[in-house]
């Protein structure tokens, strides 16, 4: 049995080259993180595609960017503590009380006693220094920190920084113009993906938030 692959089926074809998992024992994963975590901010249509990614790319690192009160972080380690394989799990956030979304106490307090390493600072700066540090490692690298165009921007450079990093997500990535809801990771992954050449690319936008799954 390879890395990541519990009695849950990975793949629905031993020769799916694309995002392809087992639908129905993955909702029943996405069911559960459900009660765990809830559906906000991730509704299930994003559980599903988390849960695809990471069983998919079976990664031996996942590196976050946004914190908060740590639901995706629990998230990733749900995920890996039911696969065959170890997953080290790394979330990055501001410690800012000044800051419009600082949580308080609750920074972090869904994976509290987890053994998930918690950095704090600005996000792309600890990640870039962290990355090096895990080389060799594929790495799933989750954007969903501060949402302004240039953040994501230059976050999703990390991926042609580092070259461990095999899969990014980008959550909060749906486009509604009339709205004046935030576009700034939309419009970010548009323009990665204009001047990059990708494996794959995979959108839940049915509805917000919306979340945007790329495979380098």
């Amino acid at each position: 049995m390879g890395r990541g692959q519990s009695e849950e089926h990975v793949f629905t074809s031993a020769v799916a080259r694309n995002l392809e998992i087992d639908k129905w024992t993955a909702s029943d994963t996405v069911l559960r993180l459900q009660r765990i975590v809830g559906k906000r901010p991730y509704p299930l249509d994003e559980l599903l595609l988390m849960t695809a990614a990471f069983r998919y790319l079976q990664p031996a690192v996942v590196v976050e960017i946004g914190t908060h009160v740590g639901k995706s972080a629990r998230i990733w380690w749900e995920l890996s503590h039911t696969s065959a394989g170890p997953t080290e799990i790394h979330t990055i956030d501001l410690h800012d009380p000044s800051h419009a979304e600082y949580p308080g106490r609750a920074l972090g307090k869904m994976i509290k006693g987890l053994p998930v390493v918690q950095h704090y600072g600005d996000g792309f700066a600890v990640a870039d220094r962290l990355l090096p540090t895990l080389a060799g490692k594929p790495c799933l690298l989750f954007l969903d920190g501060d949402h302004a165009f240039e953040t994501v921007a230059k976050e999703l450079t990390l991926i042609e920084r580092h070259p461990d990093v095999i899969g990014v997500l980008v959550h909060d990535t749906f486009h509604q113009p009339e709205s004046g809801y935030n576009h700034g990771p939309y419009e970010a992954v548009a323009a990665f993906l204009q001047s990059h050449a990708v494996l794959e690319v995979v959108h839940a936008h049915i509805g917000l938030p919306g979340m945007t799954y790329i495979r380098v």
